[in-house]
């Protein structure tokens, strides 16, 4: 197929974008290479710190024989290929041989004839046969060997990367996790201890610390096993009504079973309750055990199919009397009377469905056993005391790590042993440098200088840029509330504080606000607001004030709806308890937002390395694609931020439905989003012209989308630059990944004051590009931001394309200054703003689905997890549009 061809077809279609013809895919195609570390950064000083990660000082570089492993039709549970794979029949026949637990086994013994067996599970675990079978077939047969000598080669630089290097990286990888996975739960590369160090998060869901372990090829190190603490949550070890119970916060047992009850229909009959369908969709596919007197499957694991409309006094099951050979219909609480004489007390529940077919339980007689995964979004509580459960502070962080480390005890592990692979007990002490960090500037030329603070004071400071026209119409709604109250007069001090406040750091104020109390509807008070100011002033309201008593994230979806769909108008959403205490900071910081939505800019960074200032011509562009919550039916969001002057201050910013859990952009997605931006900054900043350097930034990609990226992603970009510029585009594109998602931590040396801040972390400016980076890649690990609590986080960045070759320092630095110019913020930030503005905007764009609000929140702390997905969705959902007027508000910050 030729490449034009595959182009076409990718998800999303190429609408106008349409690839023609093979020289096309040449013309906007770029190059997909490894771009390798141009230098090492030497600006700034040398500091020394301690890595979360251990050096593989041996491994085995001779052949594996690789074995491709079927149990039962291919199909099976998790739980049953794990059983049949331990059976004693494999035991036997091989040994030393590591598994994946689905398709691929490896060993350093060759098994020519490999494994063809029965394997009864009944039997395996000494019990009787039940009336269904449980016998699965288990084939293991020969498929190929894997050169392990190919990985050393490759991480010496004597050949490039190939399928031979990832599936040698792909045996090591499951060695290391072989021996933990039987002794722990393992998810992934974490693993728990079901008596391990955890924490109730209430409504039934426990958090637990676990162990995460990696193997990572490093720069100067060959391989590394990056070790750290692992966070999860999991359903509580209670009984199952008591998990119900947690799910629908039921006050007692009574509570329970009247809001499962069956409930009328509206034609006569009954029907599920939505509280018994939130319990089914919840409770499913969690593991269980029966557990009262006389129990025959003591012990035994189920897993729960889910809830049946029929209760233990309704469900009928036959039961066949052994000595006449007739059989009987009772109900399954007479059977339990009968056999067990065990009164049901809450027979009036819905029996409960196991996978396992024909097998039923009441609800009151069954547990929860193990560790089982909460795969939920937790609620606004939960969230908040998983958030203090996982922060601890560095020196925590580094002790629970060295106890994690101990817990593997890698001397010990005999699968490590067996197949000759040793990992060093002492952490990586790498060289870092401290960047030297910027000056902020402000209006006036009055300038601060941070140093490794991270935080500057804007008591006494004006705006860098101010608000370019005068606000002259603005109006402020407070809805008056029963808690939390607010009064006219207390409005009006406020906004008499916002004003003298806003004048002193250089804004233009020429009229006071129109107040109104707001009663009605959210959608009318808004109108209402808005037509009254425009009224007032005779004109089209620049700014809309909302004052709320709460912090309920479905008021603010849909007053930014209204504002931001319906009448194209900047707004500023705040809570009445900080209105009421006219505070002046309180005000700096909301004004720091409103100027940026009225065309002001709160900063500039003034770099101390003149080689990272932004170069002429530049144009940044950002982009994040966030999804939903397991269980909510809304769509993923692609977000796009484009600077709009010519030092990275400002940032335009759109969005669109990008389909269920895609993290590429979709190719329609790109053309909606960025050519009326690129078209406006053409415009306005590039003078008529098309930019010569384009930085795009993006988040949260895999190492195995880098390539997808380019080839869409950046191909879609560079065809709307050649579109716009009728094929005069020359610029050249610089590629980077931003990704937060990974497990390596820096710990500055103890009571070293000189690379570490008061808690102990890493100092804003501190920069990794050795011992833990890619062995052949232009990566690099950076601490741009003070961290408020717990164990800071680095950005590991990843330089996938530089057409405009960069030294390390000229990107390097580039990326470490802009932190300093995030809009609303008087602190450095831990992201580049670009990416950070465009996860803003994904999360600010839900608010624009189309959507009516009868239907509830379709994101935030309140919505439904256990939705039904809608009938009548549409197949590609679309936002609504932001509404242009006189504020041209798609051409602002509105998000911010």
């Amino acid at each position: 197929m030729e490449d034009f061809e595959y182009l076409n077809k990718l998800e999303g279609g190429l609408r106008h974008l349409r690839v023609d013809n093979a020289d096309e895919v040449a013309k906007y195609s770029v190059p997909v290479e490894t771009v390798a570390r141009p230098n090492h950064n030497q600006t700034g000083k040398e500091i020394e710190v301690l890595m979360n990660a251990y050096p593989i000082t041996k491994f085995p570089t001779r052949n594996v024989y690789q074995y491709d492993v079927q149990i039962g039709n291919g199909v099976e549970k998790n739980v049953v290929i794990k059983k049949v794979w331990n059976c004693n029949a494999r035991k036997a026949a091989l040994k030393q041989i590591v598994f994946d637990g689905q398709k691929l086994a490896w060993s350093m013994n060759n098994y020519p004839n490999g494994l063809n067996v029965m394997v009864d599970l009944d039997a395996e675990q000494g019990r009787p046969a039940g009336r269904t079978s449980n016998t699965f077939r288990l084939t293991v047969r020969p498929t190929k060997t894997v050169n392990l000598a190919v990985l050393n080669a490759w991480l010496t630089g004597r050949t490039s990367m190939s399928e031979a290097v990832l599936e040698a990286m792909n045996f090591l990888d499951h060695v290391l996790r072989e021996h933990p996975s039987g002794k722990f739960l393992a998810i992934r590369r974490s693993f728990f201890d079901e008596n391990g160090d955890n924490h109730d998060l209430g409504n039934g869901v426990l958090a637990f610390k676990g162990v995460y372990q990696a193997i990572r090829p490093a720069l100067g190190r060959g391989l590394i096993v990056n070790v750290d603490v692992s966070n999860s949550c999991f359903w509580a070890r209670t009984s199952f009504m008591g998990a119900a119970m947690a799910v629908l916060d039921c006050r007692d047992h009574q509570h329970l079973m009247h809001v499962l009850k069956p409930v009328a229909d509206g034609h006569g009959g009954v029907t599920e309750s939505t509280s018994f369908y939130e319990v089914h969709r919840r409770l499913r596919k969690l593991g269980v055990q029966p557990h009262y007197k006389g129990c025959p499957c003591l012990g035994v694991d189920f897993i729960v199919k889910g809830l049946l409309n029929a209760n233990a006094r309704q469900y009928m099951i036959e039961i066949k009397d052994k000595a006449t050979g007739t059989t009987q219909k009772m109900s399954v609480e007479a059977y339990f009377k009968k056999k067990y004489n065990l009164t049901l007390n809450y027979w009036e529940l819905p029996m409960v469905e196991m996978t396992k077919k024909g097998v039923v339980y009441p609800m009151e007689v069954l547990t929860i056993h193990g560790l089982h995964r909460y795969p939920w979004k937790l609620n606004e509580y939960q969230t908040s005391a998983m958030i203090k459960y996982a922060a601890s502070r560095p020196a925590d962080r580094l002790n629970s790590i060295h106890k994690s480390k101990a817990m593997l005890d890698h001397a010990k592990d005999p699968v490590l042993n067996t197949f000759g692979l040793a990992i060093d007990n002492n952490m990586i002490r790498t060289k870092a440098r401290l960047l030297p960090s910027p000056d902020i500037q402000f209006g006036g030329n009055q300038r601060a200088s941070p140093g490794t603070n991270g935080r500057w004071d804007l008591r006494g400071k004006k705006f860098y840029q101010p608000n370019k026209r005068p606000l002259e119409a603005w109006g402020v709604g407070f809805f008056p509330g029963k808690r939390n109250a607010i009064n006219q007069t207390q409005v009006q001090q406020f906004c008499d504080l916002l004003m003298k406040t806003y004048a002193g750091h250089g804004g233009m104020v020429k009229t006071k606000p129109h107040i109104l109390e707001l009663r009605e509807d959210i959608g009318e008070a808004v109108k209402r607001l808005y037509n009254t100011t425009g009224q007032k002033f005779q004109k089209d309201p620049q700014l809309l004030i909302i004052i709320v008593p709460d912090k309920n994230s479905f008021t603010y979806t849909r007053i930014k709806k209204s504002c931001d769909c319906r009448w194209g108008v900047p707004s500023q959403v705040l809570q009445s308890g900080h209105c009421v205490k006219l505070n002046p900071q309180y005000a700096s910081n909301v004004l720091m937002k409103v100027n940026a939505k009225l065309g002001g800019t709160t900063a500039r960074a003034v770099p101390k390395v003149t080689e990272a200032t932004l170069r002429p011509r530049s144009m940044i562009i950002g982009a994040d694609v966030t999804h939903s919550p397991i269980g909510v039916w809304s769509p993923s969001m692609a977000a796009m931020s484009v600077c709009m002057d010519t030092f990275g201050g400002r940032y335009w910013g759109a969005c669109e439905a990008n389909g269920d859990r895609l993290e590429i952009i979709a190719t329609s997605n790109i053309e909606v989003i960025l050519t009326p931006l690129i078209r406006e900054w053409m415009a306005t900043v590039g003078e008529g012209r098309a930019p010569d350097h384009i930085y795009y930034f993006r988040d949260g990609v895999s190492t195995g989308q880098f390539e997808q990226v380019l080839q869409q992603e950046v191909f879609d970009m560079k065809k709307i630059f050649m579109k716009l510029s009728n094929d005069h585009f020359k610029g050249k594109f610089t590629v980077v990944i931003a990704n937060k998602r990974h497990h390596l931590r820096a710990f500055p040396r103890p009571g070293d004051r000189n690379s570490a801040d008061r808690n102990g972390n890493p100092l804003p400016g501190t920069l990794i590009t050795r011992d833990v980076t890619s062995p052949h890649d232009w990566d690099f690990l950076l601490y741009s931001h003070i961290a408020l609590q717990g164990t800071s986080r680095p950005v590991h960045y990843h330089v996938i394309l530089d057409q405009i070759k960069h030294k390390a320092q000229e990107l390097e630095n580039l990326i470490y200054d802009h932190c300093y110019q995030y809009m609303r913020s008087t602190t450095s930030v831990s992201l580049f703003p670009a990416v950070y503005y465009a996860h803003l905007i994904s999360n600010r764009a839900r608010h624009h689905e189309d959507v009516p609000a009868s239907s509830g929140p379709q994101s935030g702390p309140e919505v439904k997890m256990t939705n039904p997905k809608p009938k009548d969705r549409p197949v590609d959902p679309r936002l609504l549009p932001i509404h242009g007027t006189s504020n041209r508000l798609p051409f602002g910050m509105w998000y911010i």
